[in-house]
């Protein structure tokens, strides 16, 4: 068993008032396995659909855990943990104003449902078909490139220059060259690229746009908004859960993507646990322990110095 950490606990823990020791306490627990960024798996994704299109073919993703893992999944832990004490300080005022830029943003989403109050399967077409936005979000993204490029601010413009959607662009733009298409052109095989109808099957925005039309629906119902700290979870939900056997998140993710039409249409790999389940969690740890074969025993006695029969 492993339990790696990923960009999303990196994130939480450069705001996080003992970061260091938050930082040492998951890496010690993780035995330095660390699963691809978020951004990476889902450029993952992008690529095999945009693969499929090029090939007229279906779409093939293999959800092995090994394909979202960084590291060795199947060796022994290293009987030694060499931490760094990073400071990475430097970087908490920019997380915390992107933090607080998409809690603002959801905020306006929150106070849209509301006024309106759409059916879930209004929110749930509309979340779906926002994939087909790309095309305005790039623009947008080039936009504020030209705008940092004539601001005295390096950071700014490093920042602007590398968006997720100049890269993604950049990514397609690369595959439909390599697959024939004329230079001039791959701007525009990109844009029907993203018109696809098959994308909105792509696993890490389809559970996302279930995820938030159950938000919506609870923001209808008269619920109250989600909280900043959970869309780490959400995140962490629609990129990994497909691929790993079991998440543990809060209280609220867990309660969100347990109703029955998320339960009943989304089809992941993932256990998920929270507090909620009291302890479902230590439960299933303690399975997964009694299922390690005898042999395994004594060599993890032998490493580490530990009771084999324990």
């Amino acid at each position: 068993m492993v339990l790696p950490y990923s960009d999303v606990h990196h994130d939480e823990t450069i705001v996080f008032h003992s970061a260091n020791d938050f930082r040492a306490a998951y890496e010690r627990i993780g035995g330095d396995a660390r699963l691809k960024d978020t951004r990476d798996v889902e450029r993952m994704q992008m690529w095999e659909y945009a693969q499929a299109y090029i090939e007229q073919r279906e779409p093939a993703l293999s959800f092995d855990v090994d394909e979202v893992l960084d590291t060795d999944r199947n060796d022994w832990l290293p009987d030694m943990h060499i931490h760094v004490n990073a400071n990475y300080d430097l970087f908490a005022d920019g997380t915390r104003e992107n933090r607080a830029r998409s809690h603002e943003g959801m905020q306006r989403l929150v106070e849209k449902w509301a006024a309106e109050r759409p059916k879930f399967e209004q929110l749930l077409d509309l979340e779906l078909r926002a994939f087909f936005s790309r095309p305005q979000a790039l623009l947008v993204a080039i936009q504020n490139v030209e705008r940092a490029a004539t601001d005295d601010d390096p950071m700014a413009l490093f920042e602007a220059c590398h968006h997720h959607i100049l890269e993604e662009h950049q990514m397609l733009s690369s595959a439909f060259i390599r697959a024939g298409v004329p230079e001039a052109n791959a701007g525009q095989e990109v844009l029907r690229f993203w018109h696809w109808d098959r994308n909105l099957e792509q696993p890490h925005h389809r559970i996302s746009a279930y995820i938030f039309a159950a938000i919506g629906r609870r923001v209808v119902n008269g619920q109250r908004p989600v909280n900043r700290g959970m869309m780490n979870d959400v995140r962490a939900i629609t990129t990994y859960a497909p691929y790993a056997d079991a998440m543990f998140v809060d209280r609220e993710c867990a309660a969100l993507i347990a109703e029955r039409r998320l339960a009943q249409d989304l089809n992941y790999k993932a256990r998920i646990f929270s507090l909620t389940n009291g302890e479902a969690f230590p439960n299933y740890l303690a399975e997964i322990e009694a299922a390690t074969p005898s042999a395994v025993r004594e060599q993890a006695a032998r490493i580490y110095g530990v009771e084999s029969g324990a």
